[in-house]
């Protein structure tokens, strides 16, 4: 789901990774993060109360992440605290839902860890090694 200081909903995509085959849909997702492109500002907590609308509630025993990948702090759109309100409101097996924020470029590493935090999701730093080896680690908690 792309944003930049909206959402992109004309662009939305998911994947769905079958562990006994996951090339695949792998390597859409590496095709699709190549293809994005940094416009606008930065709407981090509208973009991930759209994306848990978009999800809706998990399908029995199927996995359901949101990766979140930014190269800044929000600028646009809700606040922290109005996703926090929003995150709560959920019904309890949609807050299972974990985000895995990707920290790189000038993201603000306290607030993606705030967004880990609250959701039950793990911070990942591509700052140290790359973003493959991000998206490789995020698959061990799937």
């Amino acid at each position: 789901m792309p944003f930049g200081s909206s959402v992109k909903r004309s662009e939305v995509r998911t994947h769905t990774v079958d562990p006994a085959s996951p090339k695949a849909a792998l390597d859409a997702i590496r095709a699709g993060a190549a293809d994005l492109s940094a416009s606008g500002g930065t709407a981090i907590y509208s973009s991930l109360q759209e994306a848990y609308r978009f999800l809706g509630r998990s399908q029995g025993d199927a996995f359901t992440s949101v990766v979140l990948m930014t190269d800044g702090e929000n600028t646009d759109g809700d606040a922290a605290a109005a996703f926090d309100a929003f995150h709560r409101s959920l019904p309890a097996d949609q807050r299972r839902t974990p985000v895995f924020p990707i920290l790189f470029g000038d993201s603000d590493r306290a607030e993606l860890e705030g967004i880990a935090e609250l959701t039950g999701g793990k911070l990942f730093d591509a700052t140290r090694g790359s973003l493959e080896g991000a998206f490789e680690e995020i698959r061990g908690y799937q």
